[in-house]
């Protein structure tokens, strides 16, 4: 069985390493020049990278054990185990490890529809269109996603973010990352500082529009000089995005599989991976089987709609309540890739956080 791959992202070189473990032929279309360029992503992960049995020592950059969050007229500081990681060897990392598996990766390659069950993809170095004819097509092509669009199911009520991030020089505590949330800072998610290390940090925010009026206040508030300019689109998760058509599979950004509250779909896609590799073995339901997954997406949604609505004033109330240290304990055990757990334990230790609730209506 053939598999096309379009997308040489960590997620999509994941998914292409995993199949070509299971023997089928693999090949992966990259449109850029080079696996990790440009860079979209702070590359943030929380401890549950660990679950995936995954070498980190190729692209570690920092270990936090603890994230500072800041509110209007507030902030708390939260035990959170989490990893920051340079991208570009991060998605390195994941085309290495389909080489090695007999994976084929066309760089400068780029999908530009089908007729039928054909591809027609352009090969940028020879300046020529091919064309291959799958048995599988996978969409790993981010959150605009050609590939989902050319098999006419890329949903409209699908929303995206636009992220905007500068490495910047600077004296930074290497042990913790802050958050900044304030309509004022950032009015529709909230800002970053991430350190990579004493001198060097990431900045950054997304919005889904004036994202650079409000980057460049941000950083010239906090007397920021960017040395470096990344900037990139994120999906808000689609509840009715639906992840398979006919031969057609969508994994990762493309799929929308990305936290609403932070942006993060590293880890929630590495796993959509793995699940659509079992399926594709074994002929399972994938739109079924990616259910547990989606209902972790869908609290985040929930959460999201809440904070959404939150005031100045809400901001700092929550973290009044969060800054109890019977709330930290929950902090602490669980993580935000697996949020049922972490919201009932943080909703028994103070129950008046269930008031932020009605900010959903």
């Amino acid at each position: 069985m053939k598999i096309a791959i379009i997308g040489a992202g960590p997620v999509g070189c994941y998914t292409g390493y995993l199949l070509a473990k299971q023997g089928y032929s693999v090949k992966i279309y990259e449109n850029h020049s080079s696996v990790g360029s440009p860079i979209q992503c702070t590359g943030l992960l929380t401890k549950d990278f660990d679950k995936l049995g995954l070498s980190k020592k190729d692209f570690l950059v920092n270990t936090f054990e603890k994230v500072t969050v800041y509110s209007p007229n507030g902030k708390v500081t939260i035990p959170q185990k989490e990893y920051l990681v340079c991208r570009t060897k991060f998605d390195k990392y994941f085309a290495k490890l389909a080489l090695n598996n007999g994976v084929v990766i066309k760089v400068n390659h780029t999908f530009i529809g089908r007729s039928g069950k054909t591809l027609r993809i352009k090969n940028a170095l020879q300046n020529k269109i091919i064309e291959v004819t799958p048995d599988i097509v996978i969409g790993a092509d981010g959150p605009l996603s050609p590939v989902a669009k050319a098999f006419s199911f890329y949903h409209p009520k699908r929303k995206n973010y636009f992220g905007i991030q500068a490495l910047v020089k600077g004296k930074f505590d290497p042990k913790f990352f802050s958050a900044y949330f304030s309509k004022d800072i950032c009015s529709d998610l909230f800002a970053w500082i991430v350190p990579e290390s004493i001198s060097t940090a990431r900045v950054g925010l997304a919005m889904y529009k004036d994202s650079k009026k409000y980057f460049d206040k941000f950083m010239a508030e906090n007397g920021f000089k960017s040395k470096e300019i990344q900037g990139g689109t994120i999906p808000l998760y689609c509840p009715q995005q639906k992840l398979q058509k006919d031969n057609c599979y969508l994994v990762g950004d493309a799929a929308t599989f990305v936290k609403a509250t932070t942006l993060g779909g590293l880890i929630p896609g590495l796993w959509q991976a793995r699940v659509l590799a079992d399926c594709i073995k074994y002929g399972k339901d994938y739109q079924k089987s990616c259910r547990p997954l989606a209902r972790r997406l869908h609290l985040h949604l929930w959460i999201k709609r809440i904070f959404d609505n939150f005031s100045d004033k809400n901001w700092n109330k929550l973290v009044k309540y969060v800054s109890q240290p019977r709330v930290q304990k929950s902090f602490k055990k669980y993580t935000r890739d697996n949020p049922l757990p972490l919201v009932i334990s943080v909703l028994l230790r103070e129950p008046r956080l269930l008031w932020f609730g009605r900010r959903l209506f």
